[in-house]
């Protein structure tokens, strides 16, 4: 029986992570997943409040909070903007912070060189169109 799409794509997902995870600990990284995530989320994304961070993927608030307090106390974000003493609800990357979060980009894009290797350009391309699209189609409301 043949896999359907969705079967490879929750399989190239968990692929994914657990290489990643690997990458990071050869690179002496040793910060949990969620930590990173939310890292390179605070890079790509600077100065959002925190509920952009969780309507971005649905996650906890608690979560979300516990990172960053974790984040915080590590040295790796700062609070800025609205934040209280009291709640931490936007931060930045301070730049240690700011270094490590390039160390898990070059991370990402060692991954994606493997993911990829032996695809031409077109193919890159196209590969990136259809993610795009089926993207799309999970954002918008469903039809079926």
């Amino acid at each position: 029986m043949e896999r359907q799409p969705i079967v490879k794509l929750a399989e190239l997902s968990s692929r994914s992570r657990a290489r990643l995870n690997e990458l990071a600990q050869r690179e002496g990284i040793s910060l949990p997943r969620f930590q990173r995530l939310v890292l390179s989320i605070v890079q790509r994304f600077p100065d959002q409040h925190q509920q952009v961070i969780l309507h971005r993927d649905g996650w906890d608030k608690g979560q979300v909070a516990r990172a960053f307090r974790e984040l915080e106390q590590q040295g790796l974000i700062r609070r800025c903007g609205s934040s209280t003493t009291k709640r931490i609800t936007q931060v930045a990357l301070t730049p240690e912070g700011e270094a490590l979060a390039e160390r898990l980009a070059a991370i990402r894009t060692e991954l994606a060189a493997t993911l990829l290797a032996g695809w031409t350009p077109e193919e890159v391309a196209r590969f990136d169109d259809l993610l795009d699209r089926a993207l799309d189609n999970m954002t918008e409301p469903s039809t079926v």
